[in-house]
């Protein structure tokens, strides 16, 4: 975590050599030890500081009330595992607190102990059961394990007792979204947007679903928002390039890729989706151009070398457009499209029995595709 200036005024300097000294002669002076550790933080002596936080939670004079203050600095502060012992701590002075436990749940959580914070937050919810945030809390650990149906039932639980809490709603709409439920998903992740316009997650999350039942000009919009809150999410800057290349709006659509890649130069799917731009555009050599810097990233990816092979095809070169399309066949065998483009390819390029070869193979997949469906 960053540090805030480090260059500290003569003023503060003096200050915090007044405190250590007070500390030297009276270490049981809690309060003062407090003000230290902050002082030392600021300055970037995080070290030093940190040795005092610890002091603290072990020190027999300190209250709850501080124990909560210090739990909180260490974990602005990243030191997480320190964080712990602090709640720990103040667990065992308030044994009848849900908040402890909230917080070592949420600790574990981040330091991957994921079976124990189920166990914190489980205790959290038997202390204060009438806790929204608890109930929360809870259902996102157990999604952690993929405890799906239990998640469900907190986050309903944390929305009866908070019908404002725009996180549980949005995490109850993304659990109905993967049981297929997505118009009820659709009106979950509506009303977070409602009661947490701030939260880039769940308009981009909105925006998905929009985008998945065509309406790409709200998913444009949704997206567009969450940037707004999150300009660096690459998720974001991806799903709004899809939706533009839906609108037809390539050029804006190539824009949001590069974007995609000044954040992550491997995002093959970045890549591929500006050859594939390229290529609605007809600009076969930028389309190949990008699909190759792809196909670096994933060498077996069928549906690059696909495009690859197109592209050769439509700039009249077949002989460079058969090992992409044969490597297809091979990865995908019962890709017909592949064997039908694959034999396209071979008659422009003179091969007339291998062509021939090709359209037969693609001909018996697509009759199996069709009699699988029970197309007649």
């Amino acid at each position: 975590m960053a540090l805030e200036n480090q260059d500290i005024t003569k003023a503060d300097a003096k200050h915090l050599h007044r405190l250590q000294r007070r500390v030297d002669d009276d270490p049981r002076d809690v309060m003062v030890v407090y003000e230290l550790a902050q002082l030392l933080w600021r300055s970037g002596r995080g070290d030093e500081a940190r040795g005092h936080c610890r002091r603290l939670v072990e020190s027999p004079e300190v209250s709850a009330t501080l124990l909560e203050a210090v739990g909180k600095t260490l974990i602005e502060r990243g030191s997480l595992k320190d964080a712990l012992t602090c709640y720990e701590r103040l667990a065992a002075m308030q044994t009848d607190r849900a908040l402890p436990h909230y917080f070592i749940g949420r600790l574990c959580e981040q330091l991957g102990q994921i079976d124990r914070a189920i166990g914190e937050h489980e205790k959290a919810v038997d202390l204060e059961p009438n806790n929204a945030e608890c109930h929360y809390r809870f259902g996102v650990t157990l999604a952690c394990r993929e405890r799906y149906d239990e998640a469900e039932k907190y986050y309903r639980r944390a929305i009866e007792l908070d019908g404002a809490h725009g996180k549980a709603y949005t995490n109850l709409g993304y659990l109905l979204d993967l049981k297929g439920e997505g118009e009820t998903a659709i009106q979950l992740f509506r009303k977070a947007v409602q009661f947490n316009p701030d939260s880039a997650a769940a308009r981009f999350n909105l925006g998905a679903l929009y985008g998945e039942r065509g309406m790409h000009e709200r998913a444009v919009q949704q997206f567009s928002l969450a940037l707004e809150l999150d300009p660096k999410s690459i998720e974001a800057h991806f799903n709004l390039g899809v939706a533009y290349i839906e609108q037809g709006k390539v050029n804006e659509a190539i824009e949001e890729f590069r974007r995609v890649l000044k954040l992550d130069s491997s995002h093959k799917n970045a890549h591929l989706y500006i050859g594939v731009a390229y290529e609605k555009y007809g600009l076969y050599r930028k389309a190949l151009k990008n699909l190759q810097s792809a196909l670096q990233l994933d060498s077996d990816n069928p549906t690059i070398l696909y495009r690859i092979g197109v592209c050769y095809n439509r700039l009249d070169e077949p002989d460079k457009a058969i090992a992409p399309l044969k490597r297809v066949t091979e990865i995908s065998p019962e890709d017909g499209k592949a064997y039908y483009y694959l034999g396209v390819v071979y008659d422009k390029a003179g091969q007339l029995d291998k062509a021939k070869e090709n359209y037969r193979a693609a001909d018996r997949r697509f009759q199996k595709s069709e009699a699988h469906t029970g197309v007649r």
